[in-house]
């Protein structure tokens, strides 16, 4: 019987493809996702989701943002951005106010049951997280880790 493939290429999948070219940013991507698998789990008991609690930090740090600024930087969509900033606003946990510098723009802001989530999401996920994380690590491996993504990004 003749092997009808033989010396036929081999067609990869796109993610072999991807995981060729770029491997250390898929294991960066694989990092990202097990670290929002456990932010899930951590924060499930307060009903709160890694993305919403990423959002809610960033608008703790910045006070006061628009929008547009929260897009940047978080990297998403604007439009699953205010999707998602709908949900907050239901929930009670951001505001958005009127733009003093702009008429047509909004400022959103956390209201003070959001403070005091986001207050209890950091004691809940404290340093469990890290711990979760580098756990098979040791400490010198934890802080070249860190020295070394630091030193990719900008």
């Amino acid at each position: 019987m003749t092997n009808i493939l033989a010396g036929a290429t081999t067609v990869k999948s796109t993610s072999d493809l991807f995981n060729e070219i770029i491997p250390l940013g898929r294991l960066i991507h694989m990092v990202n996702q097990k670290k929002d698998r456990l932010l899930n789990d951590y924060l499930a008991p307060l009903d709160v989701t890694a993305t919403q609690f990423k959002v809610l930090c960033s608008i703790r740090c910045q006070g006061c943002i628009t929008p547009v600024e929260l897009k940047k930087i978080l990297s998403v969509d604007l439009g699953a951005l205010t999707r998602m900033l709908d949900r907050l606003v239901c929930k009670g946990w951001i505001e958005r106010n009127p733009n003093p510098h702009d008429k047509r723009g909004v400022l959103v802001q956390l209201t003070t049951d959001g403070a005091a989530l986001c207050e209890q999401c950091h004691q809940l996920v404290g340093q469990n997280l890290h711990q979760e994380l580098t756990k098979n690590l040791t400490a010198e491996e934890v802080a070249t880790l860190e020295h070394l993504l630091k030193k990719i990004l900008p």
